[in-house]
């Protein structure tokens, strides 16, 4: 019923390492099988990866107690673990569009992101930051330097943080979070599994709904069956401590066969999260159960307290709950929809007021009262609390704007989400967006500095925007939709370009064409240089390839080039069609024999 979004991507990159494991214990930081028993670790742990990968490796509390090239870090369930470190020495070590930074180890993109963009390396962030790893969630991102008399933005606080190869405390703006992407809980939407917890919390989707939400990390072992004829492998109702009430720990992996191990993630019994609740403060319950609703018993019910939203016949019953200046308010538009709903609602100042206390997209309107003074209430833009409920950042791609409390929905390719209108950053009620221009052309938003000042647009009025998605940055599944609409996929990683068809582009990119999104369409798009020539090893996938095309050999894949007649390609190769390792089929350049060992 249950699989991970990501999974497949997973296993495409990871099970190239995987093979049969001889009869001897297998070392630390080599690969083992989950579940096979002629796999066995000589830690005797197996941290699975997938249901088909992982490596073997041991428990720790500091790298001191890990051999030499590994790192003790955090990894969900299982704790803190010892894990190989991986790096380079130089650029023939690392991907297509990748550099090296022989100092880290690390393979990077030679990109510059700000404050709390996805990195892999120090030299991606701004100058005096870093690229900061959480303790909890593994999460990598970047920070700023700051000082004693420094401020940071809101949200963030200048902190003593470990940075670089030798781990000194260097003073840096960090969120206040502890993350900046991930940290969405069990049950939240999700896109990727970027969003979700920790590092071993994953976006899953349920295969008969289609429905994405967080699961969480949990351990099989702690299964228990409260009934006769459960079986805690392959059930959907066994407690597990791990899990909130009502969920279950499930193998979401692709085999059906229970004794293959993983992943395992917390998911409802009842198959969706419709309803599921665990947020106690206003804001929180506001953003999972929609207006007019508490949470209670992790359960979304109609509030009946007088709250906000919540449904009236008259003015007691807006103030059961202490809301001594709440109201029974009617919408008395005329030819529209929500005529004559009623619900409570409560007195404000401004529309600040109204956002500060519940989000944006609601305003402050003038209540006409014939029994007493006239005075301001927050509600809804649209001026309704039975549709729309869709808050900031939620996605809208079913219903459009009806799917949003605001009755704004930005495109943004295949995932449309709720915005509303702003003039300034402050009135989007979140650091992570920012007020931007809407463009009438693409139905989106432009950030871009020739409509953009430094705190909204220039115009004077807007939409919040994600921030994020800026040339260079991280487009992953869950990450902001690219500013430009272009995500480009280096197979080793994904970030946002641009079309270059006058042939410009950054220093350190060129103009080449790439397979859009549809899988047939050729665009020109700036590409970050490197990667091999015709010949070159690709199991890297496309990314490892100057050209981005990867074909399959006997002896494994190499790089190609594209060709319209033998002339075009190296000596002794010939022009042909031929399936990519991605089956894409393309006329490129072959070597003599194929299928040469």
């Amino acid at each position: 019923m249950w699989r991970s979004r990501s999974l497949s991507l997973v296993v495409v990159l990871l099970c190239a390492a995987c093979g049969t494991s001889g009869p001897k214990p297998i070392q630390l930081g080599l690969p083992c099988v989950p579940g096979n028993a002629s796999s066995v670790c000589a830690s005797g742990l197996c941290v699975a990866l997938d249901d088909q990968s992982g490596f073997c490796t041991d428990t720790c509390t500091s790298d001191d107690q890990c051999p030499t090239d590994f790192l003790c870090q955090a990894a969900g369930r299982y704790g803190r673990i010892c894990r190989p470190l991986t790096g380079c020495k130089t650029e023939v070590d690392c991907p297509s569009g990748h550099t090296c930074n022989p100092d880290t180890g690390n393979c990077y993109i030679a990109v510059s992101r700000s404050l709390c963009s996805p990195c892999q390396d120090g030299k991606q962030c701004p100058e005096g930051g870093a690229c900061f790893s959480a303790i909890g969630s593994g999460e990598q991102f970047c920070t700023t330097a700051c000082g004693a008399g420094d401020s940071c933005p809101t949200g963030y606080s200048c902190r003593d943080l470990p940075v670089g190869v030798e781990g000194a405390l260097v003073k840096q703006c960090a969120p206040d979070t502890e993350s900046c992407n991930n940290g969405r809980t069990i049950c939240a939407p999700c896109l990727g599994d970027d969003e979700c917890g920790g590092p071993f919390d994953l976006c899953v989707r349920n295969v008969v709904s289609g429905a994405t939400f967080c699961g969480r990390d949990c351990n099989p072992a702690k299964n228990v069956c409260p009934t006769l004829g459960c079986d805690p492998l392959t059930l959907g109702s066994a407690e597990n401590p791990d899990c909130p009430a009502a969920f279950s720990c499930t193998n979401i992996g692709q085999s059906d066969d229970p004794t293959v191990s993983g992943p395992f993630q917390c998911v409802p019994n009842s198959n969706t999260c419709e309803g599921y609740c665990d947020q106690t403060d206003n804001i929180g319950q506001l953003s999972q159960c929609g207006l007019g609703k508490v949470c209670s018993g992790n359960v979304c019910t109609g509030a009946a307290d007088g709250r906000m939203c919540s449904p009236c016949t008259d003015n007691d019953d807006c103030r059961r709950g202490g809301f001594a200046e709440n109201r029974c308010i009617v919408n008395n538009c005329t030819n529209c929809p929500f005529a004559g709903e009623s619900f409570c609602s409560t007195p404000c100042a401004d529309d600040a007021a109204c956002v500060r206390s519940f989000g944006a997209g609601f305003v402050c309107k003038p209540v006409t009262d014939p029994s007493a003074p006239q005075r301001s209430y927050c509600m809804p833009q649209r001026g309704t609390c039975k549709s729309g409920l869709g808050r900031l950042g939620e996605n809208c791609s079913v219903a459009g704007p009806q799917d949003c409390v605001t009755g704004v929905c930005l495109e943004a390719g295949l995932n449309d989400f709720c915005s509303g209108p702003c003039t300034t950053d402050a009135q989007c009620g979140d650091t992570r967006f920012r007020c931007c221009e809407e463009s009438a052309v693409t139905g989106g938003y432009d950030c871009s500095p020739a409509h953009r000042s430094a705190t909204g647009p220039l115009s004077g009025t807007g939409v919040c925007a994600p921030i994020g998605g800026l040339f260079g940055d991280d487009c992953a599944p869950g990450r902001a939709p690219c500013q430009s609409g272009t995500c480009l996929d280096l197979g080793t990683a994904r970030l946002c370009s641009v079309t270059c068809p006058a042939g410009t582009c950054p220093d350190g990119f060129a103009c080449r064409q790439a397979v859009g999104s549809d899988g047939t369409t050729q665009v020109a798009v700036c590409f970050p240089n490197g990667g091999g020539k015709a010949g070159a090893d690709c199991d890297f996938g496309p990314a490892a390839c100057e050209t981005g095309m990867c074909i399959r050999k006997d002896s494994g894949p190499i790089c190609t080039q594209g060709c319209t007649g033998d002339p075009d390609c190296p000596e002794g190769w010939i022009c042909e069609v031929q399936l990519t390792v991605t089956d894409q089929s393309v006329q490129a350049c072959l070597p003599p024999a194929l299928t040469d060992g």
